[in-house]
């Protein structure tokens, strides 16, 4: 599929190659070659992943999972049925175990080739949108990035392969919509219907592409509905698929709950409630409170944007210029594509992913962003083109728009290169202020000139433009090879050092005695339960899978709850034996072991004895009808 779209892109670009039969052009050599790169880095990260003995940390629940549908037909794991997490990736590693590769490393690679599949698929769809250079550097520089390479070397998750079903979805339902004969059209509907479906199974935010198809026959509805019929008859299929596949899903029968808490594992749209997921003591959330939520959110998705596409340290700061300034032409850049003729697919699809991850309650983590990462970026280059036309054909609009915010931003800059006012509980901003300030300044006054002065405000570029043009000229005509390289060298320099940092973080995956390969204390834990207690004897831990994997014991969640008398009236009624406190320098779930113990232990003293003490963890004993 990926091959026949770039094809078609060359024939676009080239007009029909000799040699072919149905006329179609080969893909053109520059995209083999970048094609190529994807692979070649995908194949780096193949060498390089984590050498663990065994599972770390929570991860393990889908490699457990797996093995229990294999063995027992159960999705789930400890003899509970899991409702909330899709049972897609689960599925796709149990058909690995299948045919021998269930391993931690041969799960990991298999992270790694969904992965590189996804950035082949998002480097043909966005070929379609975009220069050439544009659309292979966005998957170059996201695949040499240290967040996806510690993504899919050390880590199991529905990511890499929803990843590779949304993208290739999108390909096929821009195939779907081309296609001339009927046998083409069904075997493009079938494809993208089975794969909107294992979207939706691998991770319940496969709903956007389903909405996505809905926006784009309801907006086509407005402009012709002769189009739009036909393009319901298309799209049909997939919908109902993905309605029906979503629907089963949901009517799933909800686990019984452990304790009478908010949040999880409630199912998600009762999550959605909650001010803070991690925390959920804190309560209910307010209408401010999800406001607050939703900007905290797209500052955490362009933060992630800054890390993905630089090499150097982004200072965590909204008035950085580095992450306001991305979040900025993403917002634009979308705009522009929906504007006119109300957007493709691929719009709406990422629309409606970040509608829901704007909302989301829990810590924004990279995994959540990584789906819609080559979108992301995809945007924020149109935002530049954008803000550039603007500039030449409406200056005075765009002057009037960003005059006010580029002042709030110049002040605010001016606070944090200081440490003081608004930014006095933040880190003075160092260089990256002081740059910031200056580029926020600087727009503000532009701004300001092409308020004032309208389309004149370009006079004076002229004389530049002249001879920014001609030099351009007489380079392109001296050697067009040397042309190509002078814009594409910053790209290699970018990749090049994305993929020198990768190699050291490698080193370190290979490294058994690596921090990153070091069992962590619930991994102690649990093997020290599986050694010293009872194959019968309950536990109550926070991180269930881990503790579950090692200890081999029936394991209770032990929840962030700080409310003694909710906790003990749970240990009683679950028969709980022992209870793992761990002691962690970053606690997920707030409040951590220590804090949501230090209260239990203090109301009912009596009631638990230390059974072993480590450095980083404690095992204490439950008795129920006698004292400690």
């Amino acid at each position: 599929m990926i091959a026949t779209e770039l094809s078609e892109i060359a024939s676009a670009d080239a007009g029909p190659a000799p040699g072919r039969a149905d006329g179609t052009a080969r893909p053109r050599v520059a995209d083999v070659w970048v094609a190529g790169l994807i692979v070649a880095c995908g194949v780096l990260q193949l060498f390089y992943y984590s050498h663990a003995a065994d599972f770390l940390h929570d991860d393990v629940f889908y490699a457990d999972a797996a093995r229990s549908l294999l063995h027992h037909g159960v999705y789930g794991i400890d003899g509970h049925p899991e409702t909330n997490q899709p049972p897609g990736l689960p599925a796709i590693l149990a058909a690995l175990c299948l045919v021998g590769a269930c391993s931690h490393a041969a799960l990991l690679r298999a992270m790694v080739v969904f992965q590189t599949i996804g950035f082949v698929a998002s480097y043909a769809l966005l070929r379609r949108h975009a220069p050439r250079i544009i659309a292979a550097a966005i998957p170059l520089l996201l695949i040499s990035s240290e967040v996806t390479f510690s993504s899919v070397t050390q880590w199991v998750h529905p990511y890499a392969p929803y990843f590779c079903t949304t993208m290739c979805a999108l390909l096929a339902a821009r195939r779907l919509e081309t296609a001339s004969s009927l046998p083409a059209r069904t075997a493009w509907g079938a494809l993208l219907a089975a794969l909107c479906a294992a979207s939706i199974v691998i991770a319940t935010a496969g709903i956007a592409l389903i909405g996505a198809l809905l926006v784009r026959i309801g907006i086509t509805f407005f402009q012709d509905r002769r189009r739009a019929a036909a393009r319901l008859r298309l799209f049909l299929g997939p919908v109902l698929v993905g309605i029906a596949v979503q629907g089963w899903w949901m009517r799933q029968t909800p686990a019984p709950l452990e304790w009478p808490i908010a949040g999880y594992p409630h199912p998600y749209l009762e999550q959605l409630t909650l001010k803070n997921g991690n925390d959920p003591e804190l309560g209910i959330a307010t209408w401010r409170d999800i406001g607050a939520r939703v900007a905290r959110n797209a500052f955490e998705d362009s933060l992630l944007v800054a890390r993905l596409l630089e090499r150097h340290w982004i200072n965590v700061s909204w008035m950085s210029v580095a992450i306001t300034g991305p979040l900025i032409l993403m917002v634009v850049g979308w705009l522009a594509s929906v504007r006119g003729n109300g957007g493709e697919l691929h719009d709406w699809y990422f629309a409606g992913y970040e509608f829901i991850y704007l909302l989301w309650p829990w810590n924004v983590e990279a995994r959540f962003f990584l789906p819609v990462a080559p979108l992301a970026c995809l945007y924020v280059w149109r935002g530049v083109v954008a803000v550039a036309w603007l500039g030449k054909h409406k200056p005075r609009t765009l002057g009037i728009a960003w005059l006010p915010l580029s002042v709030w931003l110049t002040i605010s800059a001016w606070y944090w290169m200081r440490g003081s006012g608004i930014a006095r509980h933040m880190l003075r901003g160092g260089l990256q202020g002081d740059l910031s300030f200056l580029i926020w300044l600087l727009s503000g006054l532009i701004a300001a000139w092409m308020a004032w002065a309208g389309s004149a405000w370009l006079q004076w570029t002229v004389p530049l433009r002249g001879w920014f043009v001609d030099g351009l000229r007489a380079l392109h005509t001296t050697r067009t090879r040397v042309f190509q390289l002078a814009t594409g060298a910053p790209l290699i320099g970018l990749v090049t050092a994305g993929l020198v940092h990768q190699i050291v973080m490698g080193r370190d995956n290979l490294n058994i005695h690596s921090p990153l390969n070091v069992p962590p204390a619930d991994v102690d834990a649990g093997r020290w339960i599986a050694a010293h207690t009872d194959s019968n004897a309950v536990l109550m831990a926070r991180h269930v899978p881990v503790v579950y994997h090692y200890s081999g014991r029936k394991v209770v969640w032990f929840p962030p709850s700080s409310n003694a008398r909710v906790l003990m009236e749970g240990i009683q009624r679950l028969r709980v034996d022992y209870v793992l406190v761990v002691h962690r320098t970053y606690s997920y779930y707030l409040p951590a072991d220590d804090d949501a113990f230090a209260p239990l232990l203090a109301a009912y003293p009596h009631a638990f004895c230390l059974a072993f003490r480590a450095p980083d963890f404690q095992v204490f004993r439950v008795h129920h009808e006698q004292r400690c």
